[in-house]
């Protein structure tokens, strides 16, 4: 571009005419970076799958740029770059600095494939046994249980001397290049990303008449992807090669592996802590709960106590009002022992054992139910 300086509606146009990855190489910033200046300017972005969506013939509707006096409306990316030049390096820059220092001559691509890893070797005999091509391209694919490759015969021998050189820095770091549920993965320590290797393709302006598909042309552009297909990043070939790009990838895996075992970490430090504050309201509850129970018992303890001092003040009127009228009975003096009897029985301070009330429950008067067998 001619300019470095430009406002903030012809950024926004610029992000809506074309893809964050090809726009940004041209103010010579990172795509991150380039995203990063957009939600500070409150620039609304293509969400994902949105170029797939246009390439496809589909209309996609633009959302309008958000008025705000708040934020900068002209951007000068001379002065950015300037900026980004004097920075301090970021911790994945000082990692790349330190992997390009001790794998200075395990990074560099040979000219020739000689003696390639296991692993390569494999994959290029199934690439050139097979020879399939992928869907009405020209670009050869391997079958499952070998690394992902879909490049054209022409970037074939390239494609593997990239990888091999990649697989044997990663080994010199430590780190493993496997194949697993039918997918090659890069393994640092306990993390695993996909890896795979892929041509760029160029899709024609015309619709191939009768089947109503493109014709695609290949590139000679080379992508290598580490992830997922839906959230994987990419280095593909640009100003810089994708065999002087090597270390880059080796110091995200490698940022990213700490990373992610940071938040892994964090999080069960998380759990932890959340488990023991659930521990503590269990036994805080429990505790509430066993006091409620006691004071439940203190509560019927003090009502027997009152019904049985009802049932003796009862008891002396009775036994007043036999002496008052007339002798006593035998049978009148049994049930007055009787009466004494069960309310001794009655009274929590006095508990008093009887063989036929024993089973009763004292706080519902019910017989507690027993057992069949």
């Amino acid at each position: 571009m001619e300019t470095k300086t430009i406002t903030r509606q012809e950024l926004y146009q610029q992000v809506w005419s074309e893809p964050i990855s090809s726009l940004s190489p041209k103010y010579n910033i990172s795509d991150y970076e380039l995203r990063k200046l957009c939600k500070e300017l409150q620039i609304p972005l293509p969400k994902h799958g949105h170029w797939q969506r246009i390439r496809a013939g589909k209309q996609v509707p633009i959302p309008a740029l958000p008025s705000n006096e708040t934020v900068a409306h002209e951007m000068d990316f001379h002065r950015l770059a300037e900026a980004k030049a004097t920075a301090p390096l970021s911790p994945q820059e000082l990692l790349q600095e330190e992997i390009e220092q001790s794998l200075q001559k395990v990074l560099q691509v040979p000219a020739p494939l000689t003696n390639p890893d296991k692993l390569i070797a494999a994959t290029r005999a199934n690439i050139e046994e097979r020879n399939v091509t992928y869907r009405f391209t020209e670009l050869l694919t391997t079958a499952y249980g070998f690394l992902d490759v879909k490049v054209s015969r022409q970037s074939l021998n390239r494609a593997f001397r990239i990888l091999d050189t990649l697989i044997k820095a990663l080994q010199a770091r430590g780190h493993r290049v496997m194949v697993s549920d039918y997918q090659a993965y890069i393994y640092i320590r306990k993390e695993r990303y996909e890896v795979a290797l892929r041509e760029k393709l160029k899709r024609s302006t015309e619709i191939r008449p009768g089947n109503y598909s493109y014709d695609y042309t290949t590139t000679g552009i080379l992508v290598l992807k580490i992830g997922p297909s839906w959230n994987g990043k990419e280095w593909q070939d640009g100003k810089v090669p994708l065999e002087n790009r090597l270390s880059a990838i080796i110091a995200y895996l490698e940022w990213k592996t700490q990373h992610e075992e940071e938040w892994r970490l964090e999080c069960q430090k998380e759990k932890e802590v959340r488990l023991e504050k659930e521990r503590v309201l269990r036994e805080q509850q429990a505790r509430k709960e066993q006091e409620l129970l006691r004071f439940k018992h203190l509560l019927q303890q003090a009502k027997r106590w009152h019904e049985a001092q009802q049932l003796r003040a009862y008891i002396a009127a009775e036994a007043q009002q036999v002496d008052s009228s007339s002798p006593q009975s035998t049978e009148r003096k049994e049930w007055l022992a009787w009466a004494e009897q069960k309310a001794n029985w009655y009274d929590p301070q006095v508990n008093l054992s009887d063989e036929l009330l024993d089973e009763v429950d004292k706080e519902t008067l019910v017989f507690r139910k027993k057992a069949l067998f």
